[in-house]
C-alpha cells in the first residue's frame, strides 16, 4: 500500500491589518458625517417646502438622483480594471480619498452660501 498523500494546503486570504481598517474608518468618517448633515439639510428644506404648501417631490428626486449617480461612479471606480490588483481594503481607502472633497465642499457651500 502506498502511504496517504498529505492534503494540499488550503489557500487562505490574507487577514486585513488592523492599521488598514483604522485608516479606512478614519478616511470615511468625514465624508459620511458630511453626507449625513447634507441629508438632514435636504430633509429640512423638503419639510419647509411641504409646510409652505409646495410639493417637495422634485427637490427630493433631484437629491436622490445625485446620490444614485455618486454611488454608480463609486461602484464603477471600485470595479475598474486598474484597481483589481489592490486589496479590497486598499480600494475602499482609495475610494474614500477620491470621494472626500465632494460632500465636504457641498456642505461648506450649503452652510455658507
Amino acid at each position: 500500500m502506498f502511504p496517504a498523500s498529505p492534503a494540499p494546503p488550503v489557500a487562505r486570504p490574507r487577514p486585513v491589518r488592523t492599521r488598514m481598517v483604522v485608516l479606512v474608518a478614519l478616511i470615511w468618517c468625514v465624508p459620511v458625517v458630511a453626507l449625513g448633515m447634507l441629508a438632514f439639510l435636504v430633509l429640512m428644506v423638503a419639510l419647509w417646502g411641504a409646510a409652505s404648501g409646495e410639493s417637495p417631490v422634485a427637490f427630493l428626486l433631484g437629491a436622490a438622483g445625485a446620490v444614485a449617480v455618486g454611488v454608480a461612479v463609486l461602484v464603477a471606480l471600485y470595479r475598474a480594471p486598474f484597481l483589481r490588483r489592490m486589496t479590497p481594503a486598499g480600494r475602499i481607502a482609495l475610494l474614500g480619498v477620491a470621494v472626500w472633497p465632494f460632500p465636504v465642499v457641498a456642505l461648506a457651500y450649503a452652510l455658507n452660501g
